[in-house]
């Protein structure tokens, strides 16, 4: 009898628990005259403000067993801005604004109604001839940067040179990232390569992985899927499958056998048209966010449509999206972008402008 009641409080505590802590939930409310949606999914609040004008913003953080609610919001405004700030009990946010009728980040705004919510940046610089870094990455945060040979390592308040190769390599656009692991050929071998590098940024430890094929440097990335690797010899028209997890390769499309694409969970047969010319990839990374750059960058959470911020003044290169931030080359400099804290710099490097496909690397764990 008494494991029975035990079992049942076990269920009953488990209930609990998915119920308030990992289910996703929509609640409305009112606060202070506005009409306030939150909406947490998958470790995402987004929350809709409404009164005359609709403002919106997320936050990313796990749930708890309580609901996280907006508490107040305070009015800040002028001729030119009108913003409000909501108040979050013990949770950081950001004021929320509009100027001459267009919605803009609050960093982007040079009035002293808004000089109190904005964070005093102090940049300490380490810096060689051609390299600066500002250190402005937190400790879970890695970016690398291709330097020819191998890469600097970025983390925290510290970064260090690892040398990978023996001679320059200048185009790295068949490097791949997974999570924390860059796999790049051997650029040691002339023309073609049978072999792979496996760098990862967070430990720095280095691998070798032998294909077993000797692959054209005519070539791409297709993609990954689980712990497998696609690459596509364009020369050969090859279609190679990498296994990451045993190190081993096999062909799974060539003019004998034909060609198969990765599409909506399974692989179908395709021409090798779509690899010669559509250069087709796997499993691209959806996003929650569409980006546009027209002097200047527009963010819009694709929640709401009808709300376009700008973030950035200047026509950037946007390199990777996580969660709300995102990192941008502009000129010689990689930025990230925060919505709490507008934009910072994380590096200078002399030629980044001219060579920035595929040179920068970016982790968080």
């Amino acid at each position: 009898m008494k494991k029975l009641l035990l079992c049942i409080i076990s269920i009953n505590l488990l209930i609990i628990f998915v119920k308030y802590y990992t289910s996703n939930y929509e609640i409305n409310y009112q606060v202070d005259g506005y009409d306030i949606t939150t909406k947490y999914d998958d470790k995402m609040y987004y929350f809709e403000i409404s009164k005359n004008e609709t403002y919106n913003f997320d936050i990313y953080q796990n749930r708890n067993i309580q609901k996280l609610l907006i508490n107040k919001i305070v009015e800040i405004s002028d001729e030119e801005t009108k913003c409000i700030y909501p108040i979050i009990n013990n949770v950081e946010t950001y004021p929320l604004c509009i100027k001459d009728g267009k919605y803009i980040d609050y960093n982007l705004i040079d009035s002293v109604l808004l000089e109190d919510y904005k964070t005093n940046k102090v940049n300490t610089e380490k810096n060689t001839n051609d390299f600066v870094y500002y250190n402005n990455l937190d400790n879970k945060t890695y970016v690398a940067l291709w330097t020819y040979k191998g890469f600097v390592i970025m983390n925290g308040n510290s970064y260090k040179r690892v040398e990978l190769f023996n001679k320059d390599r200048y185009d790295n656009s068949l490097a791949y990232m997974i999570k924390d692991t860059i796999y790049i050929p051997n650029y040691n071998e002339e023309h073609e390569y049978s072999k792979i590098v496996t760098f990862n940024i967070t430990n720095n430890k280095k691998r070798e992985i032998d294909l077993g094929y000797k692959i054209d440097y005519d070539s791409y990335i297709v993609g990954n899927i689980k712990k497998k690797l696609y690459i596509f010899d364009n020369k050969y028209s090859k279609l190679y499958e990498i296994n990451l997890k045993t190190s081993t390769t096999k062909i799974i499309g060539d003019i004998e056998r034909g060609f198969v694409k990765y599409e909506d969970g399974d692989f179908v047969t395709c021409s090798k048209t779509e690899y010669k010319v559509n250069k087709i990839k796997y499993n691209i990374e959806s996003s929650l966010y569409k980006y546009e750059t027209n002097n200047g960058v527009f963010k819009t959470i694709k929640r709401n449509a009808n709300i376009t911020t700008k973030i950035v003044n200047s026509e950037v290169d946007i390199i990777k999206e996580y969660n709300n931030n995102i990192y941008y080359v502009h000129e010689d400099y990689l930025y990230r972008y925060d919505p709490f804290l507008g934009s910072d710099k994380i590096f200078f490097n002399y030629e980044l402008a001219f060579n920035k496909n595929n040179t920068i690397f970016i982790y968080t764990k």
